[in-house]
């Protein structure tokens, strides 16, 4: 096995042999990025709060496993992504709490509004805040790889190293993606293509 990544390999090294300087550069490079990612794709500051933790805690646990054959910030990353594949499981088995009404306290006690705001529409934000919406609607790979790709701003060799994929797949991916929000924003927003 060839080991492509030494500068990284010798990083963890550092970090399983206790250098606590080695354990606070990887924070350090990794944490702020991680946390914005996780952010994202859980909507969530509490929740990537805690999988930006729990996945930096796990890379200085696991670092005498590095094997360095992909990036060290890559293979953290994967580390990340199951962290937020499981949170995002867990909320799937969450019991929605049946007596709460979110409406209610819109309302006086005569059942009319108690509050009226009636800002101009302002479109940017709504198309944006469309597109958000069916984006949370993507499988998970494919919201990942426009998280990184569109948003982030990743180049596609770095996107795909970050998922794992090769950037052919990482296309193939992006491709699929962008063509379910397009076809989830029209739907949303009406389009003008009749």
């Amino acid at each position: 096995m060839e080991v492509a990544h030494a500068d990284d390999v010798e990083l963890a090294h550092r970090i399983a042999a206790g250098d606590e300087a080695a354990a606070e550069e990887v924070v350090r490079s990794l944490g702020r990025e991680m946390f914005g990612f996780a952010r994202r794709m859980l909507s969530d500051s509490g929740a990537a709060e805690d999988a930006m933790q729990e996945t930096l805690l796990a890379i200085l646990k696991g670092a005498s496993k590095f094997d360095g054959r992909v990036p060290l910030r890559a293979w953290g990353f994967g580390i990340l992504r199951h962290k937020i594949t499981d949170t995002l499981r867990k909320r799937g088995r969450e019991a929605v709490i049946g007596d709460v009404d979110p409406e209610r306290d819109a309302f006086n006690a005569k059942g009319a509004w108690k509050h009226m705001n009636f800002a101009p529409w302002r479109e940017d934000e709504e198309t944006l805040q469309v597109v958000r919406d069916c984006m949370e609607t993507l499988p998970l790979r494919q919201r990942e790889a426009l998280e990184l790709f569109a948003v982030e701003g990743k180049d596609g060799v770095e996107a795909a190293a970050l998922l794992g994929v090769t950037p052919v797949n990482l296309r193939q991916i992006l491709h699929r993606g962008r063509s379910a929000v397009r076809k989830c924003a029209d739907a949303k927003l009406g389009s003008d293509e009749d």
